[in-house]
């Protein structure tokens, strides 16, 4: 007996029903876009689904058409429009501090992230810009933008290219989230029109040398407000999303507006609960606590040749967050007995004249330096460095035998030398140090250690003998604090402090991106790059 064409009617209904609300309820359940494979899993083959839908894409609409309330998110096509961009530049003119992060499309918000952020927010008067960033494995169709959680369809949503000053603007420009290295090729962008902020999940930061004079512009990416989620049907992505989602960071970057040109960056990653720290305050869901540093990180001293704007800000760093240690690179300077200069006979002509070739007052001023810092935290750790190893290659090499300034003050410390000593510190505690209990001095390739990460490493000196850099720092160490390089640079989980001396010197001849530096590391292994401009280092209105 045949069917009647109203029971095939019913039947092609009654099943394309089904399909609705079966993927309307595998929406809300699962913490992902609904896949083919999930579809065949719930009883649908794929000549079904493409039968009656045509593809998941319309499958997709038709469902949240029907069954709103069962979809957490909204798509990102449906936020923008001239409203969304009136309500973005009014907020840019209104406010001075911002919060900036990325919501990865067809990824989970982090809601206890991003409630903490609205405490942030409504503590310090500050306010929240979402980037929106593409996966585009969890994209339907091509020009797709994806979707992102409802919950974030009142924040203001970064819709155009943003300036928040002269010198700083937010970029729109499309970027995968899987992208290795989000910045590649963007270095001459931000070289010519300034620095920029773009979408990432990743944290990223990199200066880019634009001047003989001028402070660099820096690219850096934000770090995200969703959780990683990086599935895939497609075995080519397999290893890039694997990538992703080790590679993720819950965070966000702060931003503070001094007036049209100075900006102050911070990073801010979220812990296991959603919580972040922020200049000694950790910010909860309901509450904010205090949360002091444990250790901060300078950038390269080279005692003699110290910025005053930089040491004074510092100072003020310690002494408002009262980080328990202080990691201190390249500490000596070496100017007076500097074998590079060797030859430079007019030079250091000029120097003597200066009396910059003492080695003992210089080795007197490491230890003022030394006892000035030690009023502010509980321990001094000093890493082994390149430039404090220019005594010891000057007293290997016996220079102090045609050196009569230094001649006899040498000689002391050749001997403790030969007794294993070390001997900047035996000159500097011979020269009056008087904090000697508060100070550690590391070897080299001596680990010292805070939350897993490496902040024993000068940075001058990759593996196996390799010439240092922040590839190599990762590659050795993985999560790392290192200094050397005087450029502030994060590449995933190795950081890097700039310095604290004079931007032009000597020896620094071109363009350069050496910038005024320091880095703090709390317990949770959360870290912030803090930067000295003119020895302001945050807005205080």
């Amino acid at each position: 007996m045949k069917s009647k064409p109203s029971d095939n009617k019913k039947k092609t209904s009654d099943k394309k029903k089904q399909i609705l609300s079966d993927y309307a309820r595998l929406a809300e359940s699962l913490d992902r876009p609904v896949t083919m494979g999930d579809m065949i899993d719930a009883g649908h083959s794929k000549d079904s689904v493409a039968h009656h839908f045509r593809s998941l894409t319309r499958l997709d609409g038709l469902a949240r058409d029907k069954f709103p309330g069962k979809f957490s998110d909204v798509s990102v096509k449906a936020l923008l429009g001239p409203k969304a961009l009136s309500r973005l530049q009014g907020a840019v003119v209104n406010y001075n501090r911002f919060v900036i992060t990325t919501a990865v499309t067809g990824c989970d918000l982090q809601s206890d992230f991003y409630a903490s952020i609205r405490t942030y927010c409504s503590t310090n008067n500050a306010i929240l810009l979402i980037l929106v960033q593409s996966d585009p494995a969890h994209n339907r169709k091509n020009g797709d933008l994806g979707f992102i959680d409802k919950r974030l369809v009142n924040e203001h949503i970064v819709v155009a290219d943003t300036a928040l000053n002269s010198n700083l603007y937010i970029s729109t420009i499309k970027l995968s989230a899987k992208h290795i290295d989000p910045i590649t090729g963007l270095g001459r962008i931000g070289q010519r029109n300034g620095s920029f902020i773009y979408a990432s999940p990743k944290q990223r930061l990199k200066p880019v040398p634009v001047s003989n004079s001028k402070a660099p512009h820096f690219l850096m990416t934000t770090g995200a407000i969703t959780k990683p989620n990086y599935t895939t049907d497609n075995y080519m992505s397999e290893r890039t999303a694997y990538i992703a989602e080790h590679d993720h960071v819950v965070g966000a970057l702060v931003v503070e507006i001094e007036d049209d040109e100075v900006y102050h960056f911070r990073q801010i990653q979220a812990d296991e609960r959603g919580n972040f720290i922020d200049l000694g305050k950790q910010y909860r869901p309901n509450c904010v606590m205090d949360e002091q540093p444990e250790a901060f990180i300078m950038g390269d001293w080279h005692s003699g040749e110290v910025d005053p704007s930089a040491a004074q800000a510092w100072y003020e760093v310690m002494a408002a967050l009262k980080p328990k240690r202080l990691v201190i690179h390249d500490l000596f300077n070496g100017l007076s007995i500097n074998h590079h200069e060797e030859d430079k006979n007019i030079l250091k002509a000029q120097r003597a004249n200066r009396e910059e070739l003492n080695l003992l007052k210089e080795m007197s001023s490491v230890a003022s330096d030394l006892d000035e810092m030690a009023d502010y935290v509980e321990q001094i750790v000093v890493v082994k460095s390149n430039h404090d190893e220019f005594l010891e290659r000057y007293l290997q090499e016996g220079n102090y035998v045609k050196d009569p300034q230094n001649h006899r003050f040498a000689l002391d410390l050749a001997t403790a030398m030969m007794d294993g000593f070390d001997p900047l510190k035996h000159g500097v505690e011979i020269v009056g140090l008087a904090n000697t209990n508060k100070v550690i001095w590391l070897k080299r390739d001596e680990d010292f250690k805070i939350a897993r990460i490496q902040l024993g490493a000068h940075g001058d000196r990759g593996a196996n003998g390799a010439r240092g850099s922040l590839p190599a720092m990762e590659a050795a160490y993985g999560n790392s604090v290192t200094g050397h390089s005087h450029v502030p640079e994060i590449l995933r989980g190795a950081w890097a402090v700039g310095t604290s001396i004079y931007l032009k010197l000597t020896y620094n001849v071109g363009p350069s991106s050496w910038f005024h530096s320091s880095i703090l590391v709390y317990a949770n292994g959360e870290r912030q790059i803090i930067n000295s401009i003119g020895g302001k280092w945050r807005l205080t209105a």
